[in-house]
């Protein structure tokens, strides 16, 4: 019975945090003020603030007359001690409503151990609802810290990548990169919570449905409906930092494929497979029937490493910074597809098909 209990009691946690959506905020410190670099789509639906409106800003223009000073002074403190901290307060929408906002904040430090970004969670908590939990309650605050920490540690490139674009005017395109990159880490999210509801061991996360919605949130941004998406992902369970790294290759292959495999054309299709092969392991296939890989372009063997886009990025001078690829060229989106294949220890091939291009993962 008092197994039971607990079930439920874990089941009602991840429920209550299902019902109020998280939103995810990054600023970046070593700008002046501290502004902010990022928001996703639940900021906004949140606070009714634009992402336009909040990039560019401090945080404080969520305060308002029903803000506790004691509530602002915690998290200066936590800030000035660049450790994780959570605050719960009084923030105003943009319409001036008062909402009570649990807010957990944790420092993002790049490999040279300096302060590069605060990763800010964020969820409404409703007082008068009961079905929501009470704001000290305790499993509640660990289950939210757990899924933070597990995002926070895939953040570390993205945020080198928005640094790189900070000081700098960048290409639309550039920025649309960007953004497309943290929301696929905010599917992650939703799906470390399906794994704590399903009672999946913390370590393991459910990957076939991980990336089939991250495929389904990247093809959702293609404005040329003729092109089609196939998604056939097996049920397979993988360690959480595995599942997430695969989630950040697929976002950028599927991005690849429809950006630029079917250029002159309004219709085509992409297939998305995840399966264990014969020989053993996992395996993740992208395919497309587009103009296949232009003769000469070796994308993304040949692109530079991570530090190398950055010394490009401070010595660029000539109009609007561009980290996509052009011209034969791998853009950041090379260099993050070779960086993520290296630290999974994966195997990664690209064919060229009589139409069409084949990208191959396999992870042992």
């Amino acid at each position: 019975m008092d197994q039971v209990r607990q079930a439920d009691g874990e089941q009602a946690v991840t429920t209550a945090i299902r019902q109020s959506p998280l939103s995810m905020v990054l600023t970046d410190p070593r700008l002046d003020d501290n502004p902010i670099t990022y928001v996703n789509g639940a900021f906004e639906s949140l606070t009714l603030y634009s992402r336009e409106f909040a990039i560019g800003r401090n945080c404080r223009f969520l305060q308002g007359p029903q803000t506790d000073p004691a509530d602002l002074e915690k998290i200066r403190e936590g800030l000035r001690t660049e450790k994780e901290f959570e605050v719960t307060l009084t923030n105003h929408k943009a319409d001036g409503t008062a909402f009570r906002n649990q807010l957990l904040v944790a420092p993002i430090h790049g490999a040279d151990g300096e302060l590069n970004a605060f990763f800010g969670l964020q969820r409404r908590i409703e007082d008068e609802d009961p079905s929501q939990l009470p704001v000290s309650d305790d499993s509640s605050l660990e289950l939210l810290r757990e899924l933070q920490h597990r995002v926070k540690n895939h953040l570390a490139m993205i945020v080198s990548m928005i640094r790189m674009q900070a000081k700098r005017e960048v290409t639309a395109e550039s920025l649309k990169a960007i953004g497309r990159r943290i929301e696929a880490l905010s599917v992650l999210y939703d799906e470390l919570l399906n794994s704590s509801a399903s009672g999946t061991p913390d370590t393991d996360m459910a990957a076939g449905a991980y990336l089939s919605r991250i495929a389904s949130v990247i093809a959702s941004l293609e404005p040329r409906g003729a092109i089609r998406l196939n998604v056939d992902c097996d049920d397979i369970s993988l360690p959480v930092d595995q599942a997430a790294r695969l989630g950040l290759l697929l976002s950028e292959f599927v991005t690849n494929a429809f950006e630029h495999a079917f250029e002159g054309r309004t219709s085509g299709s992409v297939e998305v497979r995840f399966f264990r092969p014969e020989g053993g392991g996992v395996r993740l296939t992208v395919q497309d029937d587009g103009n296949g890989i232009p003769e000469g372009y070796n994308w993304p063997f040949g692109a530079p490493t991570i530090e190398a886009q950055h010394t490009r990025a401070e010595v660029h001078s000539n109009g609007p910074l561009d980290t996509t690829g052009h011209d034969h060229e791998p853009g950041v989106g090379g260099s993050i597809v070779a960086a993520l294949t290296d630290s999974l220890g994966a195997t990664l091939s690209v064919t060229n098909l009589s139409q069409g291009t084949l990208v191959t993962v396999d992870l042992t």
